[in-house]
């Protein structure tokens, strides 16, 4: 009984090292197309979880860590543009409009100086100053 015990906290513990590999894994190599869908579906699941909870902090913890952290082919960016966009747009929402999504627990917690905080660090994401850069183009043509 006592070696089935073990055996099983063996197995526990390796399921748990490799899983923790793969995820290093994905964060390390530039995903296609495909991969970076399945990122931003499962992203966009969990945001909707956050937001139900009014937990802004999470989400844009998330957002940060699995989209903005990681190496995306430029046809994955292409392919996946109109979710990257809904995933996006979703963070800016929730941290910018502060009654959007606002009916949660969590989000009933946060005071201005939480919002502040959280907008600044969404400012500095790469993803924001992309846009920030287009809307300056733009702005130029016109």
């Amino acid at each position: 009984m006592k070696k089935i015990f073990i055996l099983i906290l063996v197995i526990l513990f390796t399921s748990v090292a490799c899983a923790k590999n793969i995820n290093k894994t994905l964060h390390n190599k530039e995903l296609n197309s495909q991969e970076y869908s399945k990122i931003l579906d499962n992203f966009l699941y969990r945001a909707n979880k956050y937001l139900e909870t009014g937990d802004k902090i999470k989400l844009l913890d998330d957002y940060i860590k699995n989209i903005e952290n990681i190496k995306v082919s430029q046809k994955a960016l292409d392919d996946n543009y109109d979710k990257d966009r809904e995933a996006f747009s979703l963070v800016e929402v929730a941290l910018f409009m502060k009654s959007a999504y606002s009916n949660g627990v969590e989000a009933k917690k946060l005071t201005d100086k939480d919002y502040e905080e959280l907008q600044k660090r969404f400012i500095d994401t790469n993803k924001f100053k992309q846009l920030e850069q287009y809307m300056e183009i733009q702005d130029k043509k016109y």
